[in-house]
């Protein structure tokens, strides 16, 4: 069974061609501009064939599990912390893997400088998870602008959402520039600690682990950590994890469940204990509010 879209938790947005003509006339945004965006979450069947490829440029972002992309007649095979973009008018097809289907974040987007961010095109390329990654503040310019193309298309959203496609594009495309803003901190393992735990919001980590990480054993690490933040390293961690599912709250109609399990929890029971510990309500409480 092949399937298109319609993806429990998935997000899209599907620019208007009148809104789309608004931004190609608005010198400001004209020339680079979004036309579809969205995050497709273990997306199992995902199938997509393009035989005459497509208007614009397609970049596709794989978080987790894997897929295959077909460019021109040639096989790629893609995986986590791997992304592609594909230029207008290319034959393709993409298929998500049917045991370990893949999550993937997407954008379609066009203009008169579109083609300066796909110099490396049809290429499966990697990035690397590590101590400088930021791969959590990419994921959060992705939350940006679905956030803002949720609240309509005015022009000063559509411009907002717009100058965030370049830093975003940026983010993949200037890969080394993107990470330098960490660089400074490799040699403090308080700030390489939290640089690790926000890489690593969905896993489940241990204190060994993460003091292992930064070469430290488990007491030092945790004594340090506590004295410098007023909480142990596991207690923040935890406190991350719930300020991710809080913008997922906030900025998505996921269900609970799939907001639990972004957030790195496998039982919504256990998620929503520690979601009303840290926040004083339930997770429906605190989506409700904004009502």
């Amino acid at each position: 069974m092949n399937k298109e879209d319609g993806f429990p938790g998935q997000i899209s947005f599907v620019l208007p061609e009148k809104i789309i003509d608004l931004m190609k006339s608005n010198p400001l945004i004209s020339e680079l501009y979004i036309t579809d965006i969205g995050y497709y979450p273990h997306a199992k069947y995902h199938f997509r064939e393009r035989s005459a490829g497509s208007a614009q440029f397609i970049l596709i972002y794989c978080t987790e599990g894997k897929g295959e992309i077909c460019m021109g007649m040639v096989n790629h095979f893609i995986s986590a912390n791997n992304f592609v973009i594909i230029p207008p008018g290319i034959s393709h097809s993409y298929r998500s893997d049917k045991k370990e289907p893949w999550s993937i974040y997407w954008i379609h987007f066009s203009g008169t400088k579109a083609g300066l961010f796909a110099r490396s095109s049809c290429q499966i390329l990697p990035i690397e998870p590590g101590k400088t990654s930021r791969i959590s503040d990419r994921l959060n310019l992705f939350i940006e602008i679905f956030r803002n193309l949720e609240r309509g298309f005015s022009i000063e959203t559509l411009e907002y959402s717009n100058l965030c496609l370049s830093y975003l594009l940026a983010s993949f495309t200037h890969l080394n520039q993107f990470r330098e803003i960490r660089k400074a901190d490799e040699n403090d393992p308080l700030t390489r600690s939290i640089n690790f735990m926000l890489e690593n919001l969905g896993r489940k980590l241990l204190l060994d682990d993460i003091a292992t990480e930064v070469g430290l054993s488990a007491s030092h690490y945790s004594r340090l950590f506590q004295n410098k933040t007023g909480h142990s390293p596991i207690d923040y961690f935890i406190q991350l994890k719930i300020q991710r599912a809080c913008r997922l709250l906030d900025n998505s109609s996921w269900m609970i469940a799939d907001v639990s399990r972004e957030a790195g929890f496998e039982d919504q029971f256990y998620f929503s204990r520690v979601f009303r510990k840290v926040m004083g309500m339930s997770p429906v409480e605190y989506r409700k509010r904004k009502g």
